[in-house]
């Protein structure tokens, strides 16, 4: 039996993954509804995303897409059943006060207003510097300043990388945010090449998309799979050793025992459970800094082509970035201003109706549209700085596990991809404590 904690996408994707392999487990949730951080909310008839805003229909996602009522895999791009065009599918830059186009091809590298000559001519030289094994003691900022020029990390690599965490290049180790995630990508040995071959941009080739009912329908189809195996509204309070080298797990008046458990929530969250057996770990965990996102979401008439765009480092801008969500949620019109994050942490502070000031200001300046507001949340996500360091420490105990996007890959995808290896693991582990002791052990939760 395996115990899972959370019913996020981390914890709904592993319950999946191990009942496809056919594995007992029972996934605690303490919230009314799963998803995690992937939430939809309706406002002024539409659906707005205050979490992940797209995600890609890649083929381990697309049994669950498929179950969501009113799926159509025909339709990819929108909700609405309308086609993403190529100039929608593309992500700019804003530089200058200008949005410029990432370029996808050596001719719109030669031809883009991102980079002045001697920028592109630096970028052009990067396939040829070579790798250092010392490299991995870079910041990512100083590993993409060195291979790609100073220009071209500030206007195009930077922004690109660091906005997915709302961090400072700066402040990530190379070795641990920036190189995993080029290694995926196939662009360890060059980052152009990464930029400019079909193995770089395979993502593009599977267009993004919305899922019906908004993003929060997906963690509902898979939750309705593992559905006899899901309490909500059940707290983990506290993990407990028990004799023969198993947990139980306490959760008000809900007990467990496990082979195993897997931890999917928040470093806090979880430094709280595994305070009494491993105090060590439990700090650890409290060290980890979670960037404060700020999200407003905006009507932009008109809504610009393009799934969105990210500041360039160096601009003087109070948001780090938009997506034009318009083009994927069938509204034609919604959008959302990212504010806060590592450079601007102050922002938390405001209310909402000055972050509302801020965003309108800056997207009616970054897009020349107009801009009015619809709603304000707040989120936390990973930093992946350096206080991550503080994860190389962790020494968890004998089959306590963590599955989470702070200690593995962020992204739907990368979560469910990671899913999917824990569970072939913690099966081998099963089948070989199943043939030396000739039995199964499985249970179900028991009310004390």
């Amino acid at each position: 039996m395996i115990g899972i904690v959370g019913a996020g996408v981390s914890g709904l994707a592993l319950g999946v993954a191990l009942a496809a392999r056919g594995v007992p487990f029972h996934l605690f949730e303490r919230s009314p509804r799963v998803g995690g951080v992937i939430r939809s909310v309706r406002r002024d008839g539409g659906i707005l995303e205050l979490g992940p805003q797209r995600l890609r229909p890649v083929p381990e996602l697309l049994p669950h897409l498929e179950r969501i009522p009113g799926w159509d895999a025909s339709c990819f791009g929108s909700i609405g059943g309308g086609r993403i065009t190529p100039g929608e599918h593309r992500f700019l830059v804003g530089r200058g006060g200008r949005l410029h186009p990432v370029p996808a091809s050596l001719r719109e590298g030669w031809s883009t207003s991102l980079l002045s000559a001697r920028g592109k001519l630096r970028l052009a030289l990067e396939p040829f510097v070579p790798g250092d094994p010392t490299d991995v003691d870079l910041s990512s900022g100083e590993y993409l300043r060195k291979r790609a020029g100073r220009e071209a990390c500030e206007a195009l690599l930077g922004p690109l990388f660091g906005g997915l965490y709302g961090s400072d290049p700066d402040d990530m180790d190379a070795g641990r945010a920036l190189l995993p995630a080029l290694r995926e990508m196939g662009g360890e040995r060059s980052l152009v090449a990464m930029l400019l071959s079909r193995r770089g941009n395979k993502l593009l080739d599977v267009p993004p998309v919305v899922p019906p009912g908004g993003m929060e329908s997906l963690a509902r189809s898979m939750a309705a799979e593992v559905r006899d195996r899901l309490t909500l509204e059940a707290g983990v309070d506290a993990i407990e050793p028990v004799v023969g080298g198993r947990w139980r797990i306490l959760a008000g008046t809900t007990s467990l025992e496990c082979d195993a458990v897997v931890l999917t929530t928040p470093p806090a969250a979880a430094a709280g459970v595994l305070d009494d057996i491993a105090p060590s770990v439990a700090e650890n965990l409290r060290l980890l800094r979670m960037n404060r996102i700020l999200l407003v979401h905006l009507a932009l008439d008109p809504l610009p082509p393009g799934l969105g765009f990210q500041v360039a480092h160096g601009e003087t801008s109070g948001i780090r970035g938009m997506t034009f969500s318009g083009h994927l949620d069938g509204s034609g019109s919604t959008a959302v201003a990212f504010l806060g994050g590592a450079r601007h942490p102050h922002l938390s502070a405001l209310d909402d109706e000055g972050l509302a000031g801020i965003a309108l200001a800056e997207a009616e300046r970054w897009t020349g549209s107009r801009a009015r507001p619809l709603h304000v949340s707040r989120a936390r996500m990973p930093a992946w700085d350096r206080s991550f360091r503080a994860l190389d420490a962790l020494r968890l105990p004998e089959g306590i596990h963590l599955h989470t996007n702070y200690a593995g890959r962020p992204g739907i995808i990368g979560r469910v991809r990671e899913a999917a290896r824990l569970a072939e693991r913690l099966a081998r582990q099963r089948a070989g404590s199943q043939a030396q002791d000739g039995s199964a052990a499985s249970g179900s939760p028991v009310m004390a």
